[in-house]
């Protein structure tokens, strides 16, 4: 069949836009690997120390969610020594209860639906104290995590307003440390040592280091 020249022109336009797409859609196929490496984000935080277990005197130290309280129990034998509610009951609304033993050995729970940390003896876990900021914690239940540091001073991780904070033993902020956490509490962690406090916030894959201000210096 002859072709007159205007079918001759269409035929070749349509034989060039075929390998035209051929050679693309062999191009994608083949860079498509380092292109999604290059964008691909980052899933391993940096090293942080694993936490040490909450222990004191012969007793372990944790918190039972669905009781909604604190209890010890003996670490050569496993037996609850005691259990806590604390000054006027534990309100837990959510995922957050958290606990904490300072260097000088006093144990703190976090009441976060009254907005409060409470101090309990480590011994009886009778209710020793209270320690809330001047300015109460915003939201419905804070602080999601916390750490007690030497002479009374804390470090706090807030949901809704996505901060963590220093406080003085009187209640004072005396440091941000960061106001730009990501939405969820279920991203954040908090790892207490000795001397050093590691804020972690899993979906932003940061880490902010928090020296204890009242530690010896070396």
């Amino acid at each position: 069949m002859k072709l007159s020249l205007p079918q001759f022109v269409l035929f070749a336009l349509g034989l060039l836009v075929l390998a035209g797409s051929g050679i693309l859609i062999f191009r994608l196929n083949s860079a498509g690997p380092e292109h999604v490496a290059e964008n691909a984000e980052m899933t391993v935080l940096p090293d942080v120390p694993e936490p040490p277990p909450l222990q004191l005197n012969g007793l372990e130290f944790s918190v039972d969610r669905e009781r909604f309280l604190v209890q010890a129990k003996s670490i050569a034998t496993g037996e609850t020594v005691w259990e806590s509610t604390g000054m006027d009951r534990l309100i837990i609304p959510g995922d957050a209860f958290p606990l904490d033993i300072s260097p000088e050995g006093n144990l703190w729970v976090g009441n976060v639906g009254r907005k409060r940390l409470e101090q309990l003896d480590p011994q009886t876990g009778r209710f020793l104290a209270s320690w809330a900021p001047q300015e109460k914690f915003k939201g419905c239940c804070n602080p999601v995590r916390f750490a007690a540091l030497r002479n009374g001073h804390f470090v706090t991780v807030e949901k809704g307003v996505r901060q963590a904070r220093v406080f003085d033993p009187a209640g004072n902020a005396v440091r941000v440390i960061t106001d730009e956490l990501s939405a969820s509490e279920f991203n954040y962690q908090l790892v207490h040592v000795p001397d050093c406090v590691y804020i972690i916030d899993k979906q932003l894959n940061r880490v902010w280091t928090v020296p204890d201000p009242e530690a010896p210096e070396q």
